[in-house]
């Protein structure tokens, strides 16, 4: 039979293990923390910021009225030859591949004038991790 301490011990030390792998974890984790207004008018913009927002070239994102539905605009889309990239059907919206022969500004407003559409607008892209950057070696 073993003795109660020898017991305690490995569970003391089983526990402490434990703590020191959760704070190795956690203490790993990088995270950048901004501090964000509940007072939408006073968040910066990314371009007050100095930063333009990227947004894709050649894809644009179009809101519709569920009342009217999404028929005047499937009918537009066909006429300006377009290309449904993806139907989001929760959000009543789509995501469209302008024509080659457009520019993404044309597209965005030619779609503002379609029955129903409520919104058009870039297809932006967000970036959420920092980019890769190799560590130089010294010799």
């Amino acid at each position: 039979m073993k003795p109660k301490c020898h017991n305690a011990s490995k569970e003391v030390t089983r526990w402490a293990t434990l703590l020191v792998l959760a704070i190795m974890a956690l203490s790993s984790c990088r995270a950048k923390r901004q501090v964000v207004a509940t007072d939408s008018r006073s968040i910066p913009t990314p371009v007050e910021q100095g930063n333009v927002q990227e947004h894709s070239p050649s894809v644009l994102l179009v809101m519709y009225d569920a009342e009217v539905g999404k028929q005047p605009l499937l009918e537009a889309i066909k006429e300006y030859g377009c290309e449904v990239v993806y139907d989001y059907h929760m959000i009543n919206g789509m995501a469209l591949r302008k024509p080659d022969d457009k520019t993404l500004d044309e597209t965005m407003q030619h779609f503002r004038q379609v029955k129903g559409v409520l919104t058009v607008e870039y297809d932006h892209v967000y970036h959420l991790t920092d980019p890769v950057k190799p560590k130089l070696e010294v010799q």
